[in-house]
């Protein structure tokens, strides 16, 4: 049985970390003793056992939303009939030479050709719409772009 206590009621039984002190503590919010100047409100989880652990949920909030794949940007330029494929361009990585190279995205044929992986960015009407370099995704919005593919 799990039971949730603020850090109040964890002040007195848990000691201050020395490491927190010198700055050199490694472990950050899973440090089983108490990091002083930390937020009070913030809720700390004890297991039976008494042994402090972080709050799931706390924990995922700092992580960035997954983004799609060159995958489904392609299959999703394939599919929408809204985006017509002559205006995209790819840029992914050449061969030998290692630099960007450009391609009119209608120039590939998708069922013999895979370039999925050296894909670096999509351009639509000349604007970058999913980069991967600088987590872009204006296809799907799932980096938290507040801009549609449909709006530019």
């Amino acid at each position: 049985m799990e039971k949730f206590y603020t850090a109040e009621e964890t002040h007195d039984t848990v000691e201050v970390c020395k490491f927190y002190l010198e700055n050199k503590c490694r472990f950050g919010d899973l440090c089983r003793n108490r990091h002083e100047g930390e937020n009070t409100e913030k809720m700390v989880k004890k297991d039976v056992s008494g042994k402090k652990t972080i709050n799931k949920d706390t924990e995922k909030s700092k992580k960035k939303p997954p983004m799609k794949t060159a995958a489904d940007v392609i299959k999703r330029i394939q599919w929408d009939r809204i985006l017509p494929k002559e205006h995209f361009v790819i840029g992914y990585l050449g061969g030998f030479l290692g630099g960007v190279v450009e391609e009119n995205f209608t120039s590939f044929s998708w069922e013999n050709f895979d370039i999925q992986h050296r894909i670096q960015y999509f351009k639509y009407k000349n604007e970058r719409v999913w980069d991967k370099t600088e987590r872009k995704d204006i296809m799907f919005g799932s980096t938290g772009s507040e801009v549609g593919i449909v709006e530019i």
